[in-house]
């Protein structure tokens, strides 16, 4: 598995290119800059197989109908949680006017559901907080022989490198990011997280130093 990291917009919000192998690839939170991120999936020789949304604000899902019109059966998968908000004009950030409309290939995605692209396997963490619908996917590349390598968690707006997301937006909600955060400080530590803003890092460092891991680990 060999993840490209793209920051795009205005919020610098990280989309990720997943090379899942033998030409497949995933794109996780295409949040502006379609251009972009075709042309690097183009030079990366990948087809996409899915859109994945950690969430639904718009700095996340923003370029999803361009990349349709590129590739129009492409599944975009949501969250219900979000789904049922994020595509109506409940969804504002500023700088976002334009509310988007519901994909036609928008499908659900769950707690505990498993994606498979290639030999990379993904699981779907629900972590609510940020959002009602927040999830995380915690990814592993089934080729890898010897587990050596860690998993890797693609953690949206729930958590970043030494902080979180915010929890003022609507439908967020401070106590179950806390239940979120412990559910996630109980991962291994070894996990790397690619977080939806700024820099990567791992389980362990934020478990040490990030102070709302420090505090929902003790609660």
């Amino acid at each position: 598995m060999k993840i490209r990291p793209l920051p795009l917009g205005s919020y610098e919000t990280n989309c990720y290119l997943v090379d899942c192998g033998d030409g497949i690839g995933v794109i996780v939170d295409p949040g502006d800059e379609c251009e972009q991120i075709v042309s690097v999936l183009n030079k990366l020789r990948l087809t996409p197989a899915a859109i994945l949304l950690t969430h639904g604000h718009l700095d996340h899902i923003s370029a999803v109908p361009d990349l349709l019109t590129v590739y129009p059966n492409l599944p975009v998968r949501i969250s219900n949680a979000d789904m049922d908000w994020c595509f109506s004009g409940k969804n504002r950030l500023p700088g976002y006017r334009e509310v988007l409309q519901k994909p036609a290939t928008a499908e659900s995605i769950a707690d505990g559901d498993v994606l498979s692209f290639g030999s990379v396997r993904m699981q779907v963490l629900a972590t609510p907080g940020h959002s009602p619908g927040s999830v995380c996917f915690l990814a592993q590349d089934t080729a890898d022989s010897g587990d050596d390598r860690p998993e890797v968690l693609f953690s949206g707006d729930t958590l970043f490198a030494g902080s979180i997301g915010r929890v003022d937006f609507y439908g967020g909600d401070e106590r179950a990011m806390g239940n979120s955060l412990r559910r996630l400080a109980a991962l291994s530590p070894a996990t790397v997280v690619l977080p939806g803003h700024g820099c990567d890092s791992t389980l362990r460092r934020e478990c040490r130093t990030n102070p709302y891991l420090q505090f929902s680990h003790m609660a």
